[in-house]
């Protein structure tokens, strides 16, 4: 099985893609596991990819590409974690998987605007067909990281804004255990601090705790503490886009 992650939307370079890969593996299952990553947003890709690929069998190949670099020196690779392969650039999207093995993919001819299409798609033809990622690349040590899970928990828990999704909700590097060791629970009222600014909130269990319109923390889906707008944006009402700090205090 073979995931696509990409930032193309709804356009022909998704056609191309499984194109080439159903060329060279005719038996490949594809699933679109999203085309509306907001272009060029690597945080995005990266939280989408980390909180979504668990659900799919060992052995899926997850391929991504949110590529602005596209056509520069930046490594195209291959990662191994918790039995999958994951395919893409070498700029961030991977940086919240904990890879056990990582791979820089041999050099290949392709277009300097189109990888997914020339490098990333036939590699995830090809791991999905069984070939090791020994015989499509190089053993490397260390792959890019632009997002940090590490969460300090003292007078305050401290993290950092991942990213904002579709639907404008902050998703934080801040968990559920986080919350429970500093021993907050669901009906408390706390303060956010995001960036400079301070909100205060309650820290709720359901979007609809609060009147359309009111702003509440809760744990979303993934297990990760979020800022939300009940019915609306909170990445909007607080110009939100990631890579903040966040702070939570009871």
């Amino acid at each position: 099985m073979i995931t696509l992650t990409t930032d193309f939307g709804v356009s022909e370079y998704v056609g191309a893609m499984k194109g080439v890969i159903l060329s060279l593996n005719h038996s490949a299952l594809i699933v679109d596991a999203t085309h509306n990553i907001r272009p060029f947003d690597i945080r995005h890709a990266a939280y989408a990819v980390y909180s979504t690929f668990s659900f799919f069998p060992k052995e899926t190949v997850h391929v991504v590409v949110v590529d602005p670099g596209v056509g520069t020196e930046r490594k195209g690779l291959i990662m191994e974690s918790a039995g999958h392969f994951f395919v893409g650039p070498d700029n961030g999207v991977f940086s919240l998987i904990d890879a056990e093995r990582v791979f820089e993919i041999t050099e290949r001819k392709a277009s300097s605007t189109f990888h997914g299409r020339d490098v990333f798609a036939p590699v995830a033809a090809q791991l999905d067909a069984g070939d090791p990622p020994e015989s499509l690349g190089r053993e490397i040590k260390g792959y890019k990281k632009v997002m940090k899970k590490e969460v300090d928990v003292s007078e305050s828990i401290r993290g950092e804004v991942f990213c904002t999704d579709r639907f404008g909700n902050i998703i934080t590097s801040i968990k559920k255990d986080h919350l429970e060791e500093y021993g907050l629970t669901p009906g408390d009222i706390i303060n956010v601090k995001l960036g400079k600014k301070v909100f205060k909130m309650s820290f709720a269990e359901t979007y609809g705790a609060v009147n359309v319109g009111e702003t509440l923390g809760l744990v979303n889906s993934a297990g990760h503490f979020e800022v939300s707008v009940s019915e609306g944006s909170a990445a909007e009402k607080m110009n939100i886009r990631g890579g903040e700090s966040v702070e939570v205090r009871g």
